[in-house]
């Protein structure tokens, strides 16, 4: 293990064990499951695209998906109110959620990394260990937030597969709706008697999806959903053509789509929990490359107590980039992982290399201790042993 390597992994255990641990987890980690990079248009959706983009754009600009969808969704609501036709803008709609949805579901996308044992024989390995180390943490501490600015459900099926509570703003069980008082609340069990103390259950994970989720679905609002989010079953055989809206989109031509519902209540919950004291932020998989995300971590950094770890894989050292305009700050509550050879700051090499298993250390150091003894029992035998061992030899016969 490397100096580097060490350093690292040992700063990364001390944060971790503390009162409020925070995670945003961007686009990076979802890419080797062969989930899209939407920052910018991606070439085949492009092309689905390209009258689209060339009418609200031109032909020389490449917006974001969330551009062209921020322009459609603002030229409907126009066009709804002078009373004209919206059917060409909805089918324009239609073709992007259709191809968000089958290129986001990563249980239909294709590996980018194919020769991993792992990832082959569960393609959310990595996304359930991250998780499983992640609540390794003492119960005795604040529970550890989780906040995604993916639309892709990796992490929802991830915390399925290992059984995990969590907790994700949607309140109900055959009719799912967004509530967000539910991350106040918290999961206890009864004692050994009706009148005993309660217990506070283990493996408890607060989940936020940032910029909404593809199993979000917007309904007309009413006294028992006001924000209008149903949350949705998602399998394979879901049909986008069926619902009015897949997703809600961070987009600002309606009202359902403006950041107060539900955007602003995420991002309230966002600086909240980070803006407490001593509290540490895990960037991973993040390109800081998202504006109002970029303002609320500026203004934690104005709290003496507040720390930002970034694991940063970039192909391409960009000395204009966020991340290196944060390096610029010299501040030693920054903390950037950036290694040539990616053993560190990929995902996959974050967990590998960096995040520490608590369980599996404390197991190989009572191993350690215990082989050790044993060792030197064996090393150092009495005197008496050695005489009956030597007398023992003399009387075989051979």
């Amino acid at each position: 293990m490397t100096d580097s390597l060490k350093e690292n992994k040992l700063r990364v255990k001390k944060y971790l064990g503390l009162e409020n641990v925070s995670v945003l987890a961007g686009a990076g980690t979802s890419w080797h499951l062969g989930a899209p990079v939407i920052r910018s248009m991606p070439a085949k959706l492009k092309q689905l695209c390209k009258n689209d983009i060339d009418t609200y754009f031109g032909e020389d600009i490449n917006p974001s998906f969330e551009d062209l969808m921020n322009c459609l969704q603002a030229d409907r609501f126009i066009k709804e109110k002078k009373g004209e036709s919206i059917s060409e803008i909805d089918k324009s709609i239609k073709t992007m959620q259709e191809w968000l949805f089958d290129n986001c579901n990563t249980e239909k996308t294709k590996l980018k990394i194919l020769d991993d044992e792992r990832l082959n024989k569960n393609r959310y390995h990595f996304h359930e260990t991250f998780i499983k180390r992640l609540l390794q943490r003492p119960n005795n501490l604040k529970r550890a937030n989780l906040f995604t600015t993916n639309y892709d459900m990796a992490f929802d099926y991830a915390l399925d597969n290992l059984g995990i509570h969590y907790i994700n703003g949607f309140m109900g069980v055959h009719n799912r709706c967004f509530r967000p008082e539910v991350y106040d609340y918290d999961l206890y069990y009864p004692g050994q008697s009706v009148t005993g103390r309660v217990h506070r259950a283990e493996k408890v994970l607060k989940y936020y999806k940032i910029h909404g989720s593809l199993s979000w679905l917007a309904t007309k609002p009413n006294v028992n959903n006001t924000y209008g989010i149903k949350e949705i079953p998602l399998n394979n055989e879901f049909n986008v053509g069926d619902v009015n809206e897949l997703m809600v989109y961070p987009c600002v031509s309606k009202k359902s789509y403006t950041l107060d519902l539900p955007y602003s209540e995420l991002f309230r919950q966002f600086s909240q929990t980070i803006n407490q004291p001593q509290s540490v932020l895990f960037c991973i998989g993040y390109s800081f490359y998202d504006e109002h995300i970029n303002d609320i971590i500026k203004q934690a950094l104005s709290i003496p107590s507040f720390t930002l770890i970034i694991a940063n894989y970039s192909p391409t050292k960009d000395t204009s980039s966020p991340i290196e305009e944060l390096r610029k700050l010299n501040d030693k509550r920054i903390i950037i992982i950036d290694e040539a050879d990616c053993t560190q700051s990929t995902f996959i090499g974050f967990i590998d290399n960096v995040m520490p298993d608590l369980y599996e250390e404390e197991e190989n150091e009572v191993i350690a201790n215990t082989l050790e003894i044993l060792y030197e029992k064996s090393l150092a035998p009495n005197a008496e042993s050695k005489k009956a061992e030597e007398e023992n030899t003399h009387d075989l016969p051979f």
